[in-house]
């Protein structure tokens, strides 16, 4: 594991970043090996690569999945040494018309190369 320092917030951006270009190896690169996904738009836990490959594969090529941050409701707990919770909301534009909104949370080590360890976004649904 080769040692970075940014600061957490940089790790959504960057994510961010990565999928409204397309770039799913950059997206990939992000996950630690043994990350936990429990996506917004399957009913499956993933924990392997190649399944989070496969998920996000389908919203980068096949939905055209593009995310926005909520920027005023992400919040930053630091809950151990090098361990931050990220949590907040965002919204999935997908086929260039649909509007999704999500909440999401990720458990980041800013010190690791491939500094996320687990994600979960769930759907809002409007009551």
């Amino acid at each position: 594991m080769t040692a970075i320092n940014i600061k957490p917030f940089e790790i959504l951006n960057s994510w961010q970043q990565h999928l409204n270009e397309k770039n799913l190896s950059g997206v990939l690169k992000l996950y630690d090996t043994s990350c936990v996904l429990i996506p917004t738009f399957s009913s499956e836990i993933l924990t392997d690569r190649e399944q989070i490959k496969e998920y996000f594969f389908n919203i980068i090529e096949v939905l055209k999945g593009k995310v926005e941050f909520q920027p005023n409701t992400i919040s930053e707990q630091q809950v151990g040494e090098n361990m931050y919770l990220l949590s907040g909301k965002y919204i999935f534009h997908l086929m260039e018309k649909e509007k999704i909104p999500a909440r999401l949370s990720f458990l980041v080590n800013p010190m690791s190369e491939n500094p996320i360890l687990h994600h979960h976004s769930s759907r809002i649904i409007n009551n």
